[in-house]
């Protein structure tokens, strides 16, 4: 299997913060928790601590997930 993120090093809010700004586009201007959870290899709930520790990124809740930009 596949080596995760977490795996291989302590995440920090910096990574999440990263994910976002790598993820966002013109296309897709916000960006879910879970997909940032997905990248990380964390859980939603850890990937959330971690977005909402972050100083750079936006986020709101949209149905039931939160978005991020």
């Amino acid at each position: 299997m596949g080596e995760t993120m977490s795996d291989a090093q302590e995440v920090t809010p910096e990574d999440a913060d990263t994910v976002v700004k790598m993820e966002k586009s013109v296309t897709n201007p916000a960006v879910s928790t879970e997909e940032v959870a997905e990248e990380l290899g964390v859980s939603i709930e850890e990937a959330f601590e971690l977005l909402d520790e972050s100083p750079r990124p936006s986020g709101k809740p949209v149905g039931d997930t939160h978005i991020w930009w």
